[in-house]
């Protein structure tokens, strides 16, 4: 963690000196300096291919400097929500609902055992632990996300004609799915709380862009020709992140701000 202590000018005198520490997260996607802040502090996104120096690193904090404060004291006064180990996980993608059940004992490593049979997963160990109990549920996710998700976008790739290199199930923060320019698409493992018509529409859309890399007329109509309500379910996908259970982010630093 680095510190840097900020100033405010005022005409010609220098009021107000806060010192604030700052965590540096390198990113392989960012392509300029991004700040973001959370419950945890400050972050600066910096581009991992070509990271800028120290001294322009520090120059944008400055330069934000008012920013900064404002969204700081925003947390500070914030109410931090409560997370809270789930008792069952329902996953509307396949229509299943999953009984979760925890079992402290006296070993100091937790364990996740999974009964497919009863949709039964028990966590032994220390359950104490909260962030790691969740930790093995979000792996867990990702791994049942896996097959179903990179089965249905093959299913809809052999339906439509619209053909991409690999997939990769990540659990990200904003974004349902993304596809690069060579046609590797990434899902959200989240995906499995939405209903099977709204993962279905997610997985079109992020094929579409196999054909066209942008958010054109073009794009558009291609998207509603498989799926006819596309604008009605891209109206619906922006208000259901609000519905999937926060335990799913307590891998990732909360983005209360960004800029």
């Amino acid at each position: 963690m680095k510190s840097l202590v900020l100033i405010e000018y005022n005409n010609k005198s220098k009021v107000k000196p806060m010192s604030i520490p700052y965590h540096l997260r390198f990113s392989k996607k960012a392509k300029y300096l991004q700040l973001r802040i959370s419950s945890q502090g400050l972050f600066v996104v910096v581009p991992h291919k070509k990271p800028p120096s120290q001294k322009t690193i520090e120059d944008f904090i400055q330069l934000k400097k008012n920013w900064i404060e404002k969204n700081l004291n925003v947390i500070r006064i914030t109410p931090k929500k409560t997370i809270e180990l789930p008792e069952n996980i329902h996953l509307p993608a396949f229509n299943q609902i999953w009984q979760v059940a925890y079992l402290k004992t006296i070993s100091a490593k937790l364990k996740l055992i999974t009964n497919p049979h009863n949709n039964q997963l028990t966590i032994i160990g220390d359950i104490a632990k909260q962030k790691q109990c969740l930790q093995l549920l979000l792996h867990w996710l990702k791994k049942i996300a896996q097959p179903f998700l990179a089965n249905e976008l093959q299913k809809l790739s052999d339906e439509t004609t619209l053909f991409f290199n690999t997939v990769t199930i990540r659990n990200n923060t904003t974004r349902w799915g993304s596809c690069s320019s060579q046609k590797n698409i990434n899902l959200c493992c989240k995906l499995l709380f939405l209903s099977p018509n709204l993962v279905r529409h997610v997985l079109l859309h992020e094929l579409c862009h196999t054909r066209f890399m942008n958010h054109s007329k073009s794009f558009w109509q291609l998207l509603n020709r498989f799926d006819p309500d596309a604008f009605l379910h891209a109206k619906n996908l922006k208000n259901l992140r609000k519905t999937i259970p926060l335990w799913t982010e307590t891998n990732f630093f909360y983005e209360n701000a960004s800029i």
